[in-house]
């Protein structure tokens, strides 16, 4: 097969244009480089009508908004799965390790919570705290001002508490606390749990010209149709492209390797193209891979040759090896004193939570050491088919009648909803051989 090769060297090439490689396309084009961003998936623009599925009503969809086709609903704006047609993978056995992947531009940074939140002292340094696993070669110091820059440059809201590990940034203003957590924060307090104002990358006021102020519609969990949310595309890629430095986008091109020299170095990509099916290669100086943990694992185990017949970068045979994701747990609960809201008021604020309980205690001694943050949801959002309790439940509760149709059955919905408040944990824990 007759690969075609550009004849053109970037600076840089990054293949990916999620969180990392939206960052890097920012930072490198912002300093005059000439750059080539190699995204796997589509071209993708949350402003655009045709892409658009913000400020939509779940009766403008067959479905009612319900995911029966998609893992996270009908208004989920990210362009994948769990399982995507084409890219299949496998799992060892007595393993369950699902990848999330979205296949567009801006990644994975289309769908997510948008919790924005530094790791502190003590997480860099923690086997000094408990003695479990090992301290990073690096310390909060050395990574602090990036993450100021960082605040800055994509607007984080929240307050400076003056909290020892979980530190002060550069916020905007946060939103207020809603009904159902109020009563969190109350019962917080009973029990000793600290409680503050949430840190999220939603801009609660302006920053630039070029992206909007969130107006609560509550839908935060997908890219932004007025760029009020970070989202890797619109808010690094896009303003890159403006920048003194060149920025060329390749859109559904699936990197298979890097290539090199005889010397070993890195010298350009090799991708298939998904629309006609043939194989490009791209020439750069330098190559950065952002195609997520398991995307740039593949790559570096194709990229085989006589320097590195493992993999490029696998003298030490773990690319790919050791991976661990984010873990966690929840729950809900039915609050009465949340009962037979007034309905007649907006409730939505922002797409997520807008307070959250930071880590506290020391669980060493328990099977799962160091910590974990509390986050908050409930409320009387935007209601889904199936969203969020089951009326005859609770009648039940109160021995109450079941069943019922039409205007009993509304009533007993108006009657329970938002009276469910959940919780959401999530830590870091220290893996133990058995």
């Amino acid at each position: 097969m007759q690969i075609k090769e550009s004849s053109e060297v970037y600076d840089v090439i990054i293949v990916g244009s999620g969180a990392g490689g939206g960052m890097a396309t920012k930072q490198l084009a912002d300093a005059g480089f000439n750059v080539a961003v190699v995204e796997a998936g589509p071209f993708f623009d949350p402003a655009d009508p045709k892409t658009m599925t913000q400020l939509k009503w779940p009766y403008e969809s067959p479905r009612r908004g319900a995911g029966t086709d998609r893992a996270f609903g009908e208004w989920d704006m990210s362009w994948g799965d769990w399982e995507v047609e084409g890219e299949p993978y496998t799992q060892a056995e007595g393993s369950d390790f699902r990848w999330w992947r979205a296949r567009m531009l801006g990644g994975r940074t289309n769908h997510w919570g948008r919790i924005s939140l530094r790791f502190g002292p003590k997480d860099f340094k923690h086997k000094d705290v408990d003695g479990l696993g090992e301290n990073w070669p690096i310390s909060y110091d050395d990574v602090k001002p990036y993450y100021d820059k960082v605040d800055k440059l994509i607007g984080v809201f929240g307050t400076n508490e003056g909290m020892e590990n979980d530190p002060d940034g550069y916020f905007l203003p946060p939103p207020k606390p809603r009904l159902h957590e109020l009563f969190y924060i109350q019962g917080a307090k009973k029990t000793g749990i600290p409680v503050i104002p949430s840190r999220m990358s939603m801009l609660t006021k302006r920053i630039n010209k070029d992206r909007g102020v969130c107006f609560y519609c509550g839908q935060c969990g997908r890219s932004c149709s007025v760029y009020a949310d970070f989202s890797a595309g619109s808010c690094l890629i896009f303003p890159a492209q403006k920048s003194g430095g060149k920025v060329r986008i390749y859109v559904n091109s699936m990197v298979r390797e890097v290539t090199v020299n005889e010397e070993g170095k890195a010298t350009g990509v090799s991708y298939i193209n998904k629309e006609d099916r043939k194989e490009y290669k791209l020439k750069a100086k330098i190559v950065v891979l952002a195609a997520s943990a398991c995307s740039s694992a593949r790559i570096l185990l194709n990229s085989k040759g006589k320097q590195h017949p493992n993999g490029l970068g696998n003298s030490s045979d773990v690319v790919g090896k050791y991976l661990h994701d984010s873990t966690g747990a929840s729950a809900a609960g039915f609050i009465p004193g949340l009962m037979n809201r007034d309905v007649s008021y907006n409730e939505d604020g922002v797409g997520g939570m807008h307070v959250y309980s930071p880590w506290w205690g020391d669980n060493k001694n328990l099977d799962f050491p160091r910590g974990y943050h509390i986050e908050v949801w409930g409320g009387m959002g935007q209601p889904n088919y199936g969203f969020g309790f089951n009326a005859n439940a609770f009648n039940e509760f109160f021995n109450l009648p079941v069943g019922g149709y039409g205007d009993s059955l509304r009533d007993d919905v108006k009657k329970y909803y938002g009276s469910v408040i959940g919780f959401g944990g999530r830590g870091e824990s220290i893996a133990r051989k058995r």
